[in-house]
């Protein structure tokens, strides 16, 4: 249980002080501007790799409890690399399971949940270079932001959304009224598309990490509405734009719908994802 790990509460102007507990999760509480920003974080001393976890909406499921909400945190020992998960602050304003990094007008969560993370990786001398996000759903979305902000490192990505807009509206419309309240939603898109659409980030940072797309074939919403034009708007990025590596994979499953791999899969797509090492033609999944 999350409740069971133990917690070190600190300010945004401690962060560098911090001594890291090795070979053992703890919580990392971070008081930054009034904001309060969380990380569950295992160290491993002799791995040089880091998996950033991102929370989708079936976070609230593993512990309803929450916030903080860090989904898949009982994987954590299957990993051979350190492991750092994030809760998504939004998720304290108000009534969410999914909050999309979006922050309020005046902070755009996401950016500073990028600025923490940099300093922690530098506190532990770990290199964008040797990071991966991974996040499914609106962990993936968020994923793909991250590994933007942190400019060489990887993000895997499962069933992501690529535009806010297009996803299912009532979520959405419920972030919306918290972060950007009094504004409609076509005047959000207008005024922050930098947050909304992940091709207006890509855009405005002028790069494109690189990134390990996994869809499932068989949901028809996420490949009209996500995929498809995700891969075409990366054929007009402008040309003073960095654009690396993206590479697609495709699964069929009726049943599993927009629902990420399973455990084992995902693992196996984890494990053969870090930094440095390509994807084999085949992913082998120990059952």
């Amino acid at each position: 249980m999350i409740e069971n790990y133990p917690k070190i509460n600190i300010r945004y102007d401690q962060v560098d002080d911090v001594v890291f507990i090795k070979n053992k999760p703890f919580i990392l509480a971070v008081e930054w501007k009034g904001v309060l920003f969380e990380f569950l974080i295992r160290l491993k001393e002799d791995s040089s790799n880091v998996i950033i976890f991102g929370s989708g909406a079936g976070a609230k499921q593993e512990h309803p409890l929450g916030p903080p909400y860090f989904q898949r945190h009982s994987w954590m020992n299957e990993f051979e690399d350190s492991v750092i998960y994030y809760n998504d602050p939004t998720l304290y304003l108000g009534s969410l399971s999914l909050g999309w990094g979006q922050g309020t007008k005046e902070r755009f969560y996401l950016k500073d949940i990028s600025s923490l993370l940099a300093k922690l990786l530098h506190c532990i001398n770990v290199a964008p270079e040797k990071v991966l996000f991974y996040g499914s759903s609106g962990g993936g979305f968020m994923s793909l932001f991250l590994a933007g902000y942190l400019k060489g490192a990887t993000a895997l990505v499962n069933n992501p959304q690529t535009c806010l807009t297009k996803w299912l509206k009532t979520p959405v419309r419920n972030v919306f009224a918290l972060s950007y309240p009094g504004l409609s939603e076509e005047e959000v898109l207008k005024t922050f598309p930098e947050r909304i659409n992940i091709l207006r980030f890509f855009h405005h940072l002028h790069y494109v990490p690189p990134i390990y797309y996994l869809q499932n074939a068989a949901c028809e919403f996420d490949i009209t509405n996500h995929l498809i034009p995700f891969i075409e708007g990366l054929k007009n990025m402008n040309d003073d734009c960095v654009v690396n590596e993206v590479k697609v994979f495709l699964n069929y499953n009726k049943s599993q719908g927009h629902g990420a791999l399973g455990k084992h899969e995902t693992i196996a797509y984890i494990n053969q994802a870090p930094v440095n090492k390509p994807f084999n033609k085949k992913i082998t999944v120990k059952k």
